[in-house]
Order: structure tokens, then sequence, then C-alpha cells
């Protein structure tokens, strides 16, 4: 567990270096909302593919794509070279090509352990750690291009460090549990799918809101880099990092399907808050570590549902829809940018409260199996 641990914080610190501080770059290029909420929603329509990349690697090699997922950390490296709104979106979207074969396949790695709420709160516990050094990192690095580039290596190495030591925890030669699989076909089951779109609606809601929000947050620092870094990604990950252990129990003992609907009425509260409130108040709600609470229970959930020798289809399967939901989200910047900040956030706070009508239903299935 501790090397796995060590190679997620490496990769998900890599993924901090180039996503943190984007939203304030376009900010500093004068962007608007559609563009600012292109970067979630360009590269998630690029990741789409993380169906197609998990299911090819239950098929033919898990470790392969992992490796060849490395690629993306010279990617990283490329982003201090480029001051564009057309050329960084270009890197994010190559760039996105590899995070997602890499994140299906590092999902799996972690759901084949017994207690799995565990093994996802060791998981979600090492990704806090690395957004965390990777907020500050960037913050300290972020007064100009030519600073920011060394981080940007920095990063790069990391990602390809990350993903080294994640490819060597696979034993695998054709699969993780010796199966010959030649069919590539997979058809989640109708449970699967009431998750799937519950999911979607949820993280249609939280990107959108929080996209918008995200401008409110840098306008709230003053515009500082630093403060953005600090309150965006380092604190917020810094909190995660203290609860991601009992958050793992906490799924466990009220199980996924509780755990989804109790995140989704928490994220609705704040989002009203986080929309009405100022100054450092607005800030401080924006660090509350939700965000891990919500892959502890949707990891565990899709563990649950979905068999060992389709588990980086199911994860793929999940990580496409995540994504569609970024893809979706544009709509909402179109909305922002012509009927004001508030009517986006509006759209998304109304996604995500229908999210927990679909959890609600999900669960009362389960009590109707007695499970």
């Amino acid at each position: 567990m501790f090397s796995k641990s060590v190679g997620v914080i490496l990769f998900y610190f890599a993924y901090g270096s180039y996503y943190v501080l984007l939203k304030p770059r376009f900010i500093d290029l004068n962007a608007t909302y559609f563009q600012i909420l292109l970067i979630d929603s360009l590269p998630a329509f690029v990741a789409l593919t993380s169906m197609l990349w998990g299911r090819l690697a239950d098929v033919l090699s898990r470790r392969m794509f992992l490796i060849l997922s490395s690629i993306g950390g010279a990617v990283i490296v490329l982003f201090s070279y480029f001051n564009t709104i057309r050329s960084l979106l270009l890197l994010l979207g190559i760039l996105s090509i590899f995070s997602s074969m890499a994140i299906p396949v590092i999902n799996a790695l972690f759901s084949f352990d017994k207690e799995v709420e565990k093994s996802f709160s060791h998981y979600l516990l090492a990704e806090a750690v690395g957004w965390s050094l990777s907020g500050i990192f960037m913050g300290l690095f972020s007064k100009s291009l030519a600073s920011m580039r060394i981080a940007y290596w920095v990063g790069g190495i990391s990602w390809l460090s990350g993903i080294g030591i994640l490819s060597l925890n696979y034993r695998e030669k054709r699969n993780d549990v010796g199966e010959e699989l030649v069919d590539l076909k997979y058809k989640p089951s109708k449970i699967f799918i009431i998750l799937m779109v519950g999911l979607l609606l949820f993280e249609f809601g939280v990107v959108t809101s929080y996209g918008i929000l995200s401008v409110k947050l840098y306008e709230t620092l003053n515009k500082s880099k630093f403060l953005y870094g600090i309150f965006w990604a380092t604190l917020p990950s810094l909190a995660s990092v203290a609860v991601s252990r009992p958050y793992g129990s906490l799924v466990k003992r009220i199980t996924p399907w509780n755990s989804l609907i109790l995140i989704s009425l928490l994220y609705a509260v704040n989002i009203v808050i986080l929309s009405i409130s100022k100054g450092y108040l607005m800030a401080l709600f924006w660090t509350l570590p939700l965000w891990n609470f919500v892959y502890i229970a949707l990891y565990s959930a899709v563990s649950v549902l979905t068999p060992e020798r389709f588990r980086a289809s199911g994860f793929g399967f999940t990580n496409s829809v995540l994504n569609l939901a970024m893809v979706l989200s544009i709509v909402s910047g179109f909305f922002a940018d012509k009927l004001g900040r508030n009517f986006g956030i509006f759209l998304g706070l109304t996604a995500v409260i229908n999210s927990f009508f679909a959890f609600v239903m999900l669960n009362s299935i389960f009590i109707k199996k007695g499970k």
C-alpha cells in the first residue's frame, strides 16, 4: 500500500502542477466564463474515451496502458512555453488523453483489496497530499512564466515517476484475475446505470457551480495566484488528509449508497453558502473537505457493482460519465455569460438537488434487496 500511495501522491502532484493555476492564467488573459469552463469541459470531452481505455486495459494489459500514459509528463512541461488561451486548451486536450488512460487503471489497482473502503481512503488521502503539495509549490513559483517553468518541469517529472511506481504494482500478463478475456463487450447492470445517472447530475452541478464560483474566489483573494493556490487546492487537500480515513470508516458503516445521499445534500448547502457569502468567509467554506467523501463512496459503489474481471472497464465507464458531466457544464458557462453568474450557479445547484433523488432511488433498491 505504501508504494501505491507514493505513486498516487506523485501523480496528483503532477496533475495539480498544471491544473491549479489554469483558471487564474485564463482570467489574466481576459477569458470569458465560457472559456474558463472549457478548462474542465474540453479535456473532459477527450476523456470520454476512458471507457475505451479501461476496456482495452482489461483485455490487453492494464500495466501496458499505465506505462503508455507516462507520455503525459512531457506535455505538462510544455505548459510553461505557451501563454495563449488557444494553445493552453490544445495542450490540455492532449494531456487529457493520457490522464484518461491512467485514471481507470489506477482506480482499479486500489479496488482489489478486501476492505475496499479502507483502500480508497488511502487512495484519496494520497491524492489529497499530492494536491496540497502542488497548491503550495505552484503558488510559490507563480510570479512569472519563467519561474513557473521550473514548476512545470518538476510536475512533468513527477507524473513520469508516479506512473512508473504504480506500474510496478501490477503483476499481470493479461489481467489481474488470471482470466483470458476475448470479448470486448461490457454491459453495465441496471443498478450501475442508476448510479451513473445520479453521478452525471451530481458532477454536472458541482463542476458548473464551483467552476463559476472559482472566479468569485479569485476576485475575493484580490487575484493573488499564491492565495488562490492555497485556498483552491492546498487547504482543502490538507483538510482532506485529516478526514480521509474517517470518511472510509463512515462509508463502510452507513454504506456507499447512504453516503452519496448525504454528500449530495452537503454540496447543495455549501453551494448556497458560497454563492451568498463574501470575503474570507467564502474562502473558508471553499476549503471544506467534501470531495474525498464523494469519491470514497463512489469508488466503493463501483467496486461493489462491477465484477473483478471488468474492474478497469467499470472505472473507465465511471470516468467517462464524470467527464461527460464536465463537457455538459459548458452550457452553464454560456448561460452565465448571457444571463449572469447567479443563473449559472442556480443551474448547477438544481442538478445537485436532482442527483439526491437519484441516489435515494439507488438506496431504496438496495434496501429491497436486503443489502
